[in-house]
């Protein structure tokens, strides 16, 4: 049955020619069928445009390289569904996906929906079946702070007009801009985080975008700048539940850049955020991390590169 909230599928590609054509097979095989679907073209070379000018109920969007928020921002502006459905041109969806973020979109009526996904390496998406529609409801997405929801950019469903008046994604070619979205939609009301079934395959490879570490770093310190600054909403009320979110996402990439050698980086953030990890009771990363930065540097490793 055809939902009666339109979605309309976003796809952001940059020279991923054949996993953009596997991504859009999976996209075409939805049980529910999408409002429109728009792919965003952020300057190939591979013959993506021409590939995708080639089928048939398929919009092509083409503007010059200017990074996937850019992209998706432009896909969004042209869309005109209630919902935004995002995905990465790499991933691929099940043929319940659509329908199962649509079932929830027409029982809550979120602002926001964060997808389920399982990693897969290769050419061969994870095993998953069929199941009955579960989500993990919250009045507003700060109020699921401290229970570990997560999805990137390629994983969301947006009220489209919720979108549109926060502005969208950040453009400044940093990582962690989907998580700056979240806590800009903090208050806005409806939160899903799907439980079941698993909606989207995200396929690990070495382009990714979030597997650059450096540019992961730097989009955590500009969350922790944009909450010093007082950039989020929710006010003083609010403050621990923003601050325990972002905290979340900074201890992974704090161990991960003591590993690579990025101490300057692992420390910068690890001080801005002490406090924040402090009350949130993290005692075994706050005594961990310098213990593992301090074997790091005893170990007169060389730093790795800083991309990683």
């Amino acid at each position: 049955m055809q939902p009666t909230a339109n979605l309309s599928v976003i796809i952001p590609t940059y020279n991923r020619r054949e996993y953009l054509l596997e991504c859009l097979e999976s996209v075409a095989a939805q049980r529910v069928a999408p409002h429109e679907v728009i792919v965003v073209d952020d300057g190939s070379t591979d013959g993506t445009i021409e590939a995708v000018e080639r089928m048939a109920g398929v919009t092509l969007i083409r503007q010059a390289n200017a990074g996937p928020g850019a992209a998706r921002n432009r896909g969004a502006a042209a869309a005109s569904g209630d919902y935004l459905a995002f995905i990465d041109s790499d991933d691929l969806w099940f043929p319940w996906s659509l329908e199962a973020m649509a079932a929830l979109v027409e029982q809550h009526r979120p602002s926001l929906i964060f997808a389920r996904f399982e990693d897969f390496d290769g050419d061969r998406p994870p095993v998953a079946v069929a199941q009955p529609v579960e989500g993990r409801v919250f009045v507003d997405f700060l109020a699921s702070a401290g229970q570990g929801c997560f999805a990137g950019a390629g994983m969301m469903v947006v009220d489209r007009a919720r979108f549109l008046a926060a502005g969208g994604f950040t453009e400044d070619g940093m990582n962690a801009e989907d998580h700056d979205l979240a806590l800009r939609l903090g208050e806005a009301p409806g939160f899903v985080q799907v439980a079941a079934p698993v909606t989207v395959a995200h396929r690990v490879h070495p382009g990714n975008e979030m597997g650059d570490l450096g540019k992961t770093l730097e989009g955590l310190a500009r969350l922790v700048a944009t909450e010093r600054a007082n950039g989020y909403p929710g006010g003083a009320g609010r403050r621990r539940a923003r601050r325990t979110v972002i905290a979340w996402h900074v201890r992974p990439a704090v161990v991960a850049a003591i590993r690579s050698g990025q101490l300057r980086q692992a420390l910068g953030l690890y001080l801005a955020t002490f406090g924040w990890n402090l009350w949130a009771g993290r005692t075994a990363f706050l005594l961990g991390a310098p213990a593992l930065c301090l074997g790091r540097m005893l170990s007169g490793r060389p730093a790795e590169p800083r991309h990683q």
